[in-house]
């Protein structure tokens, strides 16, 4: 893909994610320009794919973000993969060829937390692997009236309209008075405040030292990742906290979008080994007396135990996690759930997730 595509690919994306048959704004385009051809480790070679006709029209198109990888101690340029469009009214055959360059042997490592079932077939078809647990979503409750409000108000204008209506507060004020479980105790020794970004920045790597498989967000590529990221306003502004002990240890941050009196998006959790529930909780204990209704992320499987610990919680399906590799010592750290993905080395970040209705 070079940049002169992206007036067809935006109509692409429009018809295939939008159902709108239209020409895509300058708006998009412009952002679809930054997302895709503006990282500072940016390289045709790892870039996004097109399949033209034999009039030179776009039928399918894999939009991609490089991001740089640590593998057993080798960094690697990966391929993050966002929408994977075909057009409809053409010849499945550049949907069939865009697939077959994912295979592995083609990749260094290429992945997708985002991937549609039919997505995930294109990966299973082409011996990629699929990541079970990467693809839920747990979700902590904070008011459930408000929640449910909320969730149904996506669904209809109806709900919409209700969630309006101040029914809620006192409905879940009664239900929080009722049910201790949804409260959460704050730790006396523990507190978070707002983070720099550049104190976030140099200080993340020293989170993710036990996985094999893991991005190097250098100084560069995370700013980078970090300024996209805040241009997505859709759930909210993006907020950094750090999390630190009596002894004034940083012992971990988390990052998340979000407004109060909505449900706080939460893109990572990081934490110091052995901290894990400490930071997680202080996490809650923040976003709850921060007047959201409810929090919601995906899911590392090395914070599972930790989450299953807390109460009013659930999971659920999201998307479907698929990498593809030629190298074995990724394939090993995916069946250890060694690999770390997700959140901003994944595609939440987006404002294609979220915007250009």
């Amino acid at each position: 893909m070079i940049v002169e595509d992206i007036p067809q690919v935006g109509r692409l994306f429009y018809k295939i994610f939008r159902k709108k048959a239209v020409n895509s704004p300058d708006t998009f385009n412009d952002y679809f320009e930054k997302l895709f051809f503006g990282s500072p480790i940016y390289d045709p070679q790892y870039g996004s794919f097109v399949h033209e006709t034999a009039s030179g029209t776009i039928s399918s198109a894999v939009s991609a973000i490089p991001m740089q990888y640590m593998v057993e101690g080798e960094i690697i340029t990966a391929r993050l993969l966002c929408a994977f469009m075909t057009d409809p009214d053409v010849s499945c055959l550049g949907a069939a060829e865009l697939a077959l360059t994912m295979r592995p042997r083609h990749q260094d490592l290429c992945f997708t937390d985002s991937a549609s079932p039919v997505s995930a077939n294109h990966f299973r078809a082409v011996s990629g692997a699929i990541l079970p647990l990467h693809g839920l979503e747990w979700c902590r409750v904070f008011q459930p009236a408000a929640y449910l409000a909320q969730s149904a108000a996506k669904r209809s204008s109806l709900a919409r309209y209700g969630a309006r209506l101040p029914l809620a507060r006192p409905l879940d004020y009664l239900t929080r008075r009722v049910m201790p479980a949804l409260h959460i105790e704050g730790d006396p020794v523990m507190h978070d405040e707002e983070m720099s970004q550049d104190l976030f920045v140099t200080s993340v790597q020293d989170f993710l030292p036990d996985y094999k498989v893991r991005p190097v967000w250098s100084k560069p590529e995370l700013n980078w990742i970090l300024e996209v990221a805040r241009l997505n306003t859709g759930d909210g502004s993006l907020h950094i906290r750090s999390v630190w002990d009596y002894n004034a240890e940083l012992t971990g941050c988390f990052v998340y979008f979000g407004r109060a009196g909505s449900i706080a998006q939460v893109l990572n959790i990081f934490a110091k080994k052995g901290k894990e529930h400490a930071v997680i909780n202080q996490m809650m204990y923040h976003l709850d007396q921060s007047g959201f209704v409810a929090a919601q992320g995906r899911v590392q499987p090395a914070q599972l135990d930790v989450f299953s610990r807390h109460r009013a919680m659930f999971y659920r399906h999201r998307a479907h996690v698929c990498v593809s590799t030629r190298h074995k010592s990724v394939t090993d750290a995916i069946q250890r759930n060694d690999i770390f993905i997700g959140g901003l080395a994944g595609e939440s970040w987006s404002r294609l997730v979220t915007d250009f209705f």
